[in-house]
């Protein structure tokens, strides 16, 4: 009795243990629309769905407003026609006429799509019928599209076909860099049988430094860099003061030019004086052909100027016979008596 009694006990637990796990199931399962008022509404895919199955939650806007109850056929007879997912939405939802489904498959590929609601036009009022009737169309975004958007693949799609141009016109570009770089003989180069290129120019410069190192390497040449370098050093000394002396040949030279800028201005002013005198003596001149005042009456009177002519040939007639009387006392023809003389 105590046996039947405590096996009553285990079996009521059990039985109460699987209507709560069935209950379970309903709620967290996709069963919340079990008991719920919904009416159905077509989603057609014309290219399939992937991952989609019943019990699936719906969502509009991050809201959850039903779920899936199936996936079929849309046409039993034409498979190609897709595929249609039946979602029951509650009835206190209206979904506007322009609203279609959109599927987002897992990017990892773990779980489930998640199925949107998405609508076209906002501003448009008009509702989907609710009689079980509605059809919209859905579609399956690719995992491409839902990492890289689609403008953005364009771009990457318009950036490659650039990047390829860029390679093709490149490719001459390697080519001639190709022969720029291949290893060519330096002795056919100076012969003339080839032309140089960069690795002709690089064996060329190691060639070149060797020698130097060689020439920096001698002792005799290291002494004769430090007598150089000890001859610069005096021509630098030598050379700051020649530039001292230039500096004072400058000063002197500043000075010359500023006495010689007095002169200059000097001669300038006995220029202006010169100048005064000989308009003075040009107008002086002027008055005296004009015959005005005592000196021009007098430079310009004939009769003076005969006096003058005439005295002037009397004085040289007189001076004639003197000359005549000396030259005779001179012979000793004519004898001058002088008063108290005795000769």
């Amino acid at each position: 009795m105590v046996d039947l009694h405590q096996k009553t006990i285990v079996g009521v637990f059990a039985l109460a243990g699987l209507i709560l796990l069935g209950i379970m199931v309903l709620m967290f399962g996709g069963g919340r629309t079990l008991f719920a008022n919904t009416y159905n509404v077509d989603v057609h895919f014309p290219k399939g769905v992937v991952g989609v199955a019943s019990g699936q939650s719906v969502t509009l806007n991050g809201k959850r407003i039903g779920q899936t109850t199936g996936v079929e056929f849309w046409r039993p007879d034409a498979l190609q026609k897709g595929v249609r997912v039946i979602v029951a939405v509650e009835k206190q939802y209206a979904l506007p006429a322009s609203s279609h489904v959109k599927v987002s498959a897992s990017i990892m590929g773990f779980g489930r799509p998640a199925i949107l609601i998405v609508v076209d036009n906002p501003n448009d009022a008009t509702q989907l019928p609710r009689d079980g009737t509605a059809e919209i169309e859905g579609e399956m975004i690719p995992t491409l599209d839902q990492v890289v958007p689609p403008e953005m693949q364009q771009t990457l799609v318009k950036t490659a076909d650039h990047l390829g141009d860029l390679a093709a016109a490149l490719k001459p570009v390697a080519a001639n860099l190709q022969l720029l770089l291949e290893p060519r003989n330096v002795r056919e180069v100076d012969l003339a049988e080839t032309t140089a290129n960069i690795s002709t120019l690089i064996e060329r410069l190691d060639k070149a430094v060797k020698n130097f190192n060689w020439l920096v390497g001698d002792a005799d040449n290291q002494a004769n860099f430090k007598q150089l370098i000890a001859n610069s050093k005096t021509m630098s000394e030598h050379g700051i003061q020649a530039v001292q002396n230039v500096n004072q040949l400058a000063i002197q030279g500043q000075k010359v030019a500023e006495d010689t800028g007095k002169l200059v201005r000097r001669l300038g002013q006995s220029a202006d004086q010169i100048s005064a005198v000989l308009t003075r003596m040009d107008q002086t001149l002027a008055t005296l052909n004009s015959g005005k005042g005592s000196v021009g009456l007098m430079l310009n009177d004939k009769r003076l100027y005969e006096e003058l002519l005439l005295s002037a040939r009397r004085l040289s007639k007189m001076l004639d016979d003197v000359r005549e009387v000396m030259d005779i006392v001179k012979k000793g023809e004519l004898k001058l008596q002088v008063k108290g003389s005795p000769f």
